[in-house]
């Protein structure tokens, strides 16, 4: 199972971890993987002011939230969760804060 955590500061995601594997499909056709690993990817791309450990997984910490981060961090979230609703054993989104 992929977990997705977001850490929030009144309402607004200051960082988030994603890891795991979702285990929908044998490796190159997860469509929940792939999903998962494509939205993360761009929105990390498109933060700025943010520091990234992509060790064991992805790992983002915002420094400077900003309106920019909050719009791609917001959107991230929102998808993870819809996602997450349609694949509930193959993904999780936790909330901290």
């Amino acid at each position: 199972m992929i977990e997705a955590v977001f850490y929030l500061h009144k309402k607004d995601v200051i960082g988030y971890d994603i890891s795991g594997h979702a285990h929908f499909a044998t490796k190159g056709s997860d469509i929940v993987c792939a999903a998962v690993s494509v939205l993360s990817q761009a929105v990390t791309n498109g933060l700025t002011n943010a520091v990234l450990n992509d060790d064991n997984g992805i790992s983002v910490s915002l420094i400077e939230p900003n309106e920019k981060n909050k719009v791609l961090c917001g959107m991230l979230m929102y998808s993870l969760n819809e996602i997450s609703n349609q694949y509930p054993e193959n993904l999780k989104v936790k909330l901290h804060g």
